[in-house]
């Protein structure tokens, strides 16, 4: 009776957990995102502080955010001067190069098909022609919701830039806030918690702690995986600057929602429509190489990091992004082994 009621129990217990999850993710996240940032931010200036610093001064903590914030524009404008910027402008050009190349493309060789069909018998001209028909049009159907759909998301980028700027500037200004007031701010948040909050979110911070390094380092590595793979396959197929191309597109396969079917699939398919068959073959099977790579090494390597089985590690990420989308894909592994965690720290 004893177990059955602890079992209830824990399964309400997740339940809540859950639940306060999800409605933090759909309703809170955006607005309250600057905030954790100029936190996270905050917290990683303070202790890094104490690691370089013997006397921890406030003019020492502000220092070092400082330095934290300019490797972070660093990194941004390293990334910016390798390509990002040339990508964008590539997806922007994407729906006049549909409509002047590859529609009037499509159209030749519709013409040219229904010219060789005119030699064949009147049933068969006939079904060729309408099996010709619905390819093409799903061909142009496919190719237009693709490029408009890739032009949209750069508007929106471009359109939402004042307002990740204004999150930015909260960050920033949240975080130098907290780095100089940080004892303040700790002890008010601890005294506001009930003593079992407390001690869960104790136990959510040295989670983090311990983990997040590892998930980097697994990241990191699929990334370079990634690179190599494509660095091998872009240089075979002969690809000018196939290093940087590498680098870009492994750099959108560690992205949310975006990978390298972003850049290799329009790529192919469009060098399959102007008759490059070899090159847009070689694209297309290099797409579908990285992938299943992918899919194999990542729940391996990130199950690893959280000690979690590659399986449940699928599972969860397969889960999570139908429920949360890309805060879930990464949210429920490491939801999964925060409770394993707790599990053998209860059993010890």
């Amino acid at each position: 009776m004893e177990k059955k009621k602890e079992l209830i129990i824990n399964v309400l217990y997740i339940a809540v957990i859950f639940g306060i999850i999800y409605f933090s993710v759909n309703y809170l996240l955006g607005l309250l995102l600057p905030f954790i940032m100029g936190f996270l931010f905050a917290y990683a200036a303070v202790n890094a502080n104490k690691r370089f610093f013997k006397n921890d001064k406030k003019l020492h903590r502000g220092i070092t955010l400082t330095v934290i914030y300019l490797l972070v524009l660093l990194i941004i404008i390293l990334i910016i001067s390798l390509g990002i910027s040339k990508l964008a402008d590539f997806i922007k050009t994407l729906p006049d190069f549909y409509t002047n190349t590859l529609e009037p493309y499509i159209s030749s060789m519709e013409e040219t098909i229904y010219g060789a069909a005119y030699q064949l018998p009147g049933n068969i001209r006939e079904l060729l022609k309408n099996m010709t028909d619905g390819i093409f049009d799903s061909i142009k159907s496919i190719l237009s919701s693709l490029v408009s759909g890739m032009a949209k998301a750069t508007t929106s980028i471009i359109t939402n830039v004042p307002q990740a700027l204004v999150s930015i500037l909260v960050a920033i200004t949240t975080s130098f806030y907290m780095v100089f007031d940080y004892e303040n701010i700790s002890d008010w948040f601890t005294a506001s918690l009930p003593e079992k909050a407390l001690n869960v979110f104790y136990e959510i911070k040295d989670f983090f702690e311990n983990i997040l390094l590892k998930i980097f380092g697994s990241y990191a590595a699929i990334m370079g995986i990634t690179f190599v793979e494509l660095f091998i396959g872009l240089s075979i197929f002969r690809i000018s600057n196939s290093g940087m191309w590498s680098f870009l597109i492994s750099f959108l396969d560690i992205l949310p929602v975006l990978g390298v079917g972003t850049v290799l699939i329009p790529w192919g398919v469009s060098c399959l429509i102007m008759g490059k068959l070899g090159l847009g073959i070689e694209l297309l099977v290099l797409y579908i190489i990285i992938t299943v790579i992918r899919n194999i090494i990542e729940p391996k390597m990130v199950g690893t990091s959280l000690d979690l089985h590659p399986l449940a590690t699928l599972i969860s990420m397969i889960v999570g992004a139908k429920m949360f989308s890309a805060v879930g894909m990464f949210g429920f592994p490491l939801a999964l082994s925060f409770f394993r965690m707790r599990e053998k720290k209860q059993a010890q």
